[in-house]
C-alpha cells in the first residue's frame, strides 16, 4: 500500500512547467522510496501516518542508502552510524535516557529510537540532509 501511493507519477497530455517539475520529483522520491522499501517494515511498526513512513524512508535513503552498517566520518571527528547516521554525541545523549545497550547499526532499535526523537522533539535532527528529503 505504501509502494502505491508514491509510485504513481502521472504527467498530463499538455503539462504545464510546474507539472513537469513535480513529476520529475516525484520519479526522484519514487527511486529514492523503492531503494530502501525493504525497511519499510521495520519503519510501519514505528511510524503509523502514511506520510511520515514515506518521509522516514527518505530519510533513510538521503543519510545511508539503507545500509544498516553505514559509517559517515565528520571534520570534528565524530562519526554517523546506522540506517539514520546517528552522531556519537547524539546517540551518547540518548544512550541514558533511553537506557540504551544495542548499537547504531541495529535497524530495529535505531529505528525505534528515530521515532522516539522525531516524537518528541521533531525532525530537525535530519535537517543536514533536508535538501535531499524534503517535499518542494
Amino acid at each position: 500500500m505504501l509502494l502505491n501511493s508514491i509510485v504513481s507519477c502521472m504527467l498530463l497530455t499538455s503539462p504545464t512547467v510546474d507539472d513537469i517539475s513535480n513529476y520529475q520529483y516525484c520519479l526522484k522520491e519514487k527511486h529514492m522510496v523503492e531503494y530502501v522499501y525493504d525497511w519499510q517494515p521495520t519503519i510501519a511498526k514505528y511510524f503509523d501516518n502514511i506520510d511520515d513512513q514515506i518521509k522516514s524512508l527518505k530519510i533513510i535513503y538521503c543519510e545511508s542508502k539503507g545500509k544498516a552498517d553505514a559509517i559517515g566520518n565528520n571534520r570534528d571527528g565524530t562519526q554517523d552510524v546506522g540506517l539514520w547516521q546517528f552522531n556519537d554525541d547524539t546517540w551518547a545523549w540518548l544512550t541514558p535516557k533511553l537506557n540504551l545497550t544495542s548499537k547504531r547499526t541495529n535497524p530495529e532499535v535505531s529505528t525505534a529510537v528515530a521515532a522516539w526523537l522525531i516524537n518528541n522533539d521533531g525532525w530537525h535532527h535530519w535537517n543536514s540532509s533536508k535538501h535531499c528529503w524534503e517535499n518542494k
